[in-house]
Protein backbone atom coordinates (compact mmCIF):
# COMPACT_ATOMS: atom_id res chain seq x y z
CA UNK A 1 0.00 0.00 0.00
CA UNK A 2 2.70 2.52 0.63
CA UNK A 3 4.48 1.80 -2.58
CA UNK A 4 1.32 2.83 -4.30
CA UNK A 5 1.16 6.13 -2.51
CA UNK A 6 4.86 6.76 -3.18
CA UNK A 7 3.93 5.90 -6.83
CA UNK A 8 1.16 8.26 -6.49
CA UNK A 9 2.58 11.48 -4.96
CA UNK A 10 5.54 10.70 -7.80
CA UNK A 11 3.29 10.88 -10.80
CA UNK A 12 1.30 14.02 -9.05
CA UNK A 13 4.04 15.55 -8.22
CA UNK A 14 6.01 15.04 -11.99
CA UNK A 15 2.63 15.78 -13.69
CA UNK A 16 2.78 19.28 -11.33
CA UNK A 17 6.51 20.12 -11.79
CA UNK A 18 6.10 19.26 -16.03
CA UNK A 19 2.71 21.46 -15.98
CA UNK A 20 5.14 24.37 -13.98
CA UNK A 21 7.10 24.58 -16.98
CA UNK A 22 5.16 25.26 -19.81
CA UNK A 23 4.37 28.56 -18.30
CA UNK A 24 5.68 31.53 -19.28
CA UNK A 25 6.86 32.38 -15.53
CA UNK A 26 8.77 29.69 -13.31
CA UNK A 27 7.91 30.65 -10.09
CA UNK A 28 11.36 32.03 -8.04
CA UNK A 29 10.46 33.55 -4.63
CA UNK A 30 11.54 37.19 -4.23
CA UNK A 31 13.38 38.13 -1.13
CA UNK A 32 12.27 40.98 0.92
CA UNK A 33 15.04 43.65 0.27
CA UNK A 34 14.45 43.33 -3.21
CA UNK A 35 10.56 43.35 -2.93
CA UNK A 36 10.60 46.50 -1.10
CA UNK A 37 12.98 47.87 -3.37
CA UNK A 38 10.15 46.94 -5.92
CA UNK A 39 7.58 48.97 -3.35
CA UNK A 40 9.55 51.57 -3.13
CA UNK A 41 10.70 52.08 -7.17
CA UNK A 42 6.89 51.73 -7.76
CA UNK A 43 6.34 54.93 -5.33
CA UNK A 44 2.86 53.23 -3.93
CA UNK A 45 0.84 55.01 -1.77
CA UNK A 46 -1.58 54.57 0.18
CA UNK A 47 -5.52 53.26 -1.45
CA UNK A 48 -3.91 52.68 -4.54
CA UNK A 49 -4.52 49.63 -6.13
CA UNK A 50 -1.44 47.66 -6.76
CA UNK A 51 -1.88 43.68 -8.93
CA UNK A 52 0.93 41.32 -9.36
CA UNK A 53 0.71 39.51 -12.14
CA UNK A 54 1.59 35.47 -11.53
CA UNK A 55 1.51 36.78 -7.94
CA UNK A 56 3.12 33.24 -6.72
CA UNK A 57 2.69 32.99 -3.21
CA UNK A 58 1.13 36.04 -2.69
CA UNK A 59 4.21 37.88 -1.14
CA UNK A 60 4.12 41.05 -2.71
CA UNK A 61 0.21 41.77 -2.11
CA UNK A 62 0.72 40.84 1.90
CA UNK A 63 3.80 43.36 1.41
CA UNK A 64 1.59 46.27 -0.72
CA UNK A 65 -1.36 45.61 1.83
CA UNK A 66 0.15 45.50 5.27
CA UNK A 67 3.42 47.88 4.36
CA UNK A 68 1.87 50.47 2.13
CA UNK A 69 -1.74 49.84 3.08
CA UNK A 70 -2.68 49.51 -0.86
CA UNK A 71 -5.38 47.65 -2.12
CA UNK A 72 -3.75 44.50 -4.00
CA UNK A 73 -4.28 42.27 -6.19
CA UNK A 74 -2.41 38.53 -7.07
CA UNK A 75 -3.19 37.05 -10.47
CA UNK A 76 -2.33 33.13 -9.90
CA UNK A 77 -2.68 30.38 -12.86
CA UNK A 78 -1.22 27.66 -10.30
CA UNK A 79 -4.24 26.41 -8.03
CA UNK A 80 -1.71 24.78 -5.31
CA UNK A 81 -0.02 28.98 -5.04
CA UNK A 82 -3.59 30.31 -4.96
CA UNK A 83 -4.25 27.98 -2.27
CA UNK A 84 -1.04 29.05 -0.39
CA UNK A 85 -1.32 32.68 -1.41
CA UNK A 86 -4.80 32.81 0.32
CA UNK A 87 -4.24 31.03 3.36
CA UNK A 88 -1.28 33.34 4.13
CA UNK A 89 -3.71 36.27 2.96
CA UNK A 90 -5.96 34.85 5.82
CA UNK A 91 -3.61 34.50 8.27
CA UNK A 92 -2.18 37.99 8.13
CA UNK A 93 -5.79 39.45 8.60
CA UNK A 94 -5.85 41.51 4.97
CA UNK A 95 -8.58 39.69 3.67
CA UNK A 96 -10.81 41.83 4.89
CA UNK A 97 -8.59 44.79 3.89
CA UNK A 98 -8.99 45.00 0.30
CA UNK A 99 -6.00 42.33 -0.61
CA UNK A 100 -6.81 38.80 -2.70
CA UNK A 101 -5.97 36.41 -4.69
CA UNK A 102 -7.33 35.65 -7.56
CA UNK A 103 -7.12 32.09 -9.43
CA UNK A 104 -6.32 33.37 -13.13
CA UNK A 105 -4.76 33.72 -16.07
CA UNK A 106 -2.87 36.93 -16.53
CA UNK A 107 -3.34 37.13 -19.63
CA UNK A 108 -6.96 37.93 -19.67
CA UNK A 109 -7.13 39.35 -16.40
CA UNK A 110 -8.97 42.83 -16.07
CA UNK A 111 -6.40 45.34 -15.63
CA UNK A 112 -8.18 48.84 -16.14
CA UNK A 113 -8.35 49.66 -12.21
CA UNK A 114 -3.88 49.09 -11.28
CA UNK A 115 -2.69 51.84 -10.24
CA UNK A 116 1.07 49.63 -9.89
CA UNK A 117 1.35 46.51 -12.01
CA UNK A 118 4.45 44.23 -10.64
CA UNK A 119 5.94 41.58 -13.21
CA UNK A 120 8.39 38.81 -12.23
CA UNK A 121 7.81 36.71 -15.10
CA UNK A 122 9.54 36.09 -18.30
CA UNK A 123 11.08 38.01 -21.26
CA UNK A 124 8.16 36.42 -23.52
CA UNK A 125 5.38 36.73 -20.90
CA UNK A 126 6.40 40.58 -20.45
CA UNK A 127 6.30 40.95 -24.40
CA UNK A 128 2.64 39.10 -24.52
CA UNK A 129 1.50 41.78 -21.73
CA UNK A 130 3.11 44.36 -23.59
CA UNK A 131 0.05 45.66 -25.42
CA UNK A 132 -2.75 45.32 -23.00
CA UNK A 133 -0.31 46.90 -20.22
CA UNK A 134 -0.10 49.97 -22.72
CA UNK A 135 -4.33 50.06 -23.56
CA UNK A 136 -5.75 49.32 -20.34
CA UNK A 137 -4.01 50.69 -17.66
CA UNK A 138 -4.72 54.50 -17.08
CA UNK A 139 -2.01 57.38 -17.72
CA UNK A 140 0.25 57.58 -14.49
CA UNK A 141 0.18 53.57 -13.95
CA UNK A 142 3.19 52.34 -13.04
CA UNK A 143 4.62 49.08 -13.91
CA UNK A 144 7.98 47.29 -12.41
CA UNK A 145 9.66 44.44 -13.94
CA UNK A 146 12.10 42.53 -12.11
CA UNK A 147 15.01 41.08 -14.14
CA UNK A 148 13.55 41.55 -17.63
CA UNK A 149 12.59 44.60 -19.20
CA UNK A 150 9.41 45.51 -21.68
CA UNK A 151 11.06 44.88 -25.15
CA UNK A 152 10.68 48.01 -27.06
CA UNK A 153 9.86 50.63 -24.17
CA UNK A 154 13.01 53.02 -22.63
CA UNK A 155 12.65 52.87 -18.52
CA UNK A 156 11.55 55.59 -16.85
CA UNK A 157 14.12 54.11 -13.77
CA UNK A 158 16.02 51.74 -13.31
CA UNK A 159 16.83 50.42 -9.80
CA UNK A 160 18.44 47.36 -8.32
CA UNK A 161 17.61 44.44 -6.19
CA UNK A 162 19.56 43.08 -3.59
CA UNK A 163 21.68 40.85 -5.77
CA UNK A 164 21.95 43.47 -8.57
CA UNK A 165 19.14 42.26 -10.98
CA UNK A 166 17.87 45.27 -12.34
CA UNK A 167 14.30 46.73 -11.60
CA UNK A 168 12.28 48.24 -14.82
CA UNK A 169 9.91 51.21 -13.74
CA UNK A 170 7.49 52.27 -16.32
CA UNK A 171 4.95 54.87 -16.34
CA UNK A 172 2.01 54.86 -18.53
CA UNK A 173 1.70 58.19 -20.11
CA UNK A 174 -1.51 59.27 -22.61
CA UNK A 175 -1.80 58.79 -25.86
CA UNK A 176 1.30 56.62 -26.36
Amino acid sequence: MALYLVIALGAVTVAWVGWNLTLDALWQPTDRVTMRRILDLAKVKEGEHVLDLGCGDGRFVVAAAREFKARATGIEIDPCRVLWAKAWLLLAGLSQRGARIIWGNMYTADLSNADVVILFLSAKANFRLKERLRHELKEGARIVSYYHPIWGWKPDEIGEGKKGYPLYLYRIKGEQ
